[in-house]
């Protein structure tokens, strides 16, 4: 059986969360996916966002 979640659970896996209460995700795939990340794990990671916005 397949328990279906909000995904704005995992929001905090982007360093720009957006909401999206429409979609649904796989409870025990996503927490199965979070538990092979590693601590404090943002996408995009802040160090490359700022060298893609600086102006150098």
């Amino acid at each position: 059986m397949t328990l279906l979640v909000p995904s704005d659970l995992y929001n905090r896996w982007f360093s720009t969360p957006v909401s999206t209460p429409h979609i649904n995700v796989d409870y025990a795939v996503m927490n199965e996916l979070m538990k092979k990340l590693p601590k404090g794990y943002v996408f995009p990671d802040p160090a490359s966002m700022a060298i893609m916005n600086s102006k150098d």
